[in-house]
């Protein structure tokens, strides 16, 4: 007998450059659920927008309270901080997911967003995951976060275990109880999508059973390097290996001398060239050898880039902030555009 499972794909309309990989992943889907023999069924939630909500702010003023006072842990109180459209358009098409597993009839439910990446070398992780899910206790299963621990053997590993905040949320799985009682808990906003979803596990991890693996199963492809960030003020690439070597370069070094500047240039030009997350990586390189000229130069590329992948831009944006910045320590042109007619003359 087939086991039932409902999909909730969580896209936006502006992002067309995911539309082609995402037909593929769900593609590839349909074949990995046909194997472990689920009948089941596709919903997509496109709405609201992050202009749908602009243009109608009075009415989440209510639910959106940012207020460190009221966050009790101290670990996330120091992750509060404002929510821009683009997450809170994120939080309310999820929210709308949770409210159709509520009132649905299927006990498995997984809600996916527009990036999931499906890696044949891993496709088999995911079968026995589907499989083992059949009779697996759980409230939440988060598929795009993996603990590797080079077993044979298949693991839920409590999420707690390794992650206050998750590093992910782009695909889960989860069901209809716990479904209902996120839409309590998030009658009030207090964080983004990630954090909240986070903070409530954190809060009630005495009854929410809440499970990642020792295994890679799905991947996100703003994580990899795919796509930019359509939410977020920065990116983190945790998902490819090269980019973490690139941001371990970096660390916390006030200096990066010449030879440390040679492997940041090795790891960019075979495994990032022209991604905006690796430019804007590459640029604080530069900026800390003190080649301010070079930091700049490719700070205005890093941004350029993240305007042609649709990535997320706004004043608060933590590329376009440092290239600005990047002007106060570069002013080669300053001679030419002072030789510029003033507006007024």
């Amino acid at each position: 007998m087939k086991t039932d499972i409902g999909i909730y794909i969580i896209t936006s309309e502006h992002l067309k450059l995911r539309f082609n990989h995402l037909n593929q992943q769900i593609v590839r889907l349909k074949g990995l659920f046909d194997k472990a023999d689920y009948n089941y069924q596709f919903f997509q939630i496109n709405n609201p927008s992050s202009n749908e909500i602009e243009k109608n702010l009075d009415k989440f003023k209510d639910r959106v309270q940012i207020n460190k006072d009221e966050i009790v842990d101290n670990d996330f109180k120091n992750l509060v901080s404002p929510i821009n459209t683009s997450q809170l358009s994120n939080f309310m098409k999820h929210q709308k997911a949770l409210e159709m597993i509520k009132d649905g009839k299927t006990k498995i439910n997984f809600i996916i967003e527009d990036d999931i990446m499906i890696i044949d070398e891993f496709a088999n992780n995911f079968l026995d995951l589907l499989e083992k899910i059949k009779t697996q206790d759980f409230d939440l299963i988060f598929t795009s976060v993996a603990i590797n621990d080079n077993s044979s053997e298949f693991k839920f590993i409590k999420s707690l275990e390794y992650f206050k905040v998750l590093i992910a949320k782009s695909s889960y799985f989860i069901t209809n109880d716990c479904a209902a009682n996120l839409l309590t808990y998030f009658e009030k906003i207090k964080f983004n999508y990630k954090i909240n979803i986070s903070y409530y596990i954190w809060e009630n991890k005495e009854t929410v059973k809440s499970f990642i693996f020792n295994k890679n199963l799905l991947f996100e492809g703003s994580k990899i390097g795919l796509f930019s960030t359509s939410i977020n003020n920065n990116n983190f690439l945790y998902q490819n290996g090269e980019y973490v070597k690139l941001a371990q370069l970096i660390g916390n070094h006030e200096y990066l001398d010449d030879e440390v500047v040679k492997k940041a240039e090795e790891i960019y030009n075979s495994s990032g060239k022209n991604n905006p997350d690796f430019q804007h990586s590459l640029g604080l390189v530069y900026y800390k050898n003190k080649n301010y000229k070079k930091a700049k130069e490719v700070l205005i590329e890093a941004i350029l880039n993240l305007k042609k992948t649709d990535g997320f831009i706004c004043q608060h944006n933590e590329a376009l902030n440092n290239c600005i910045n990047m002007h106060q320590f570069e002013q080669s042109d300053i001679e030419n555009v002072l030789k510029l007619p003033g507006i007024y003359s």
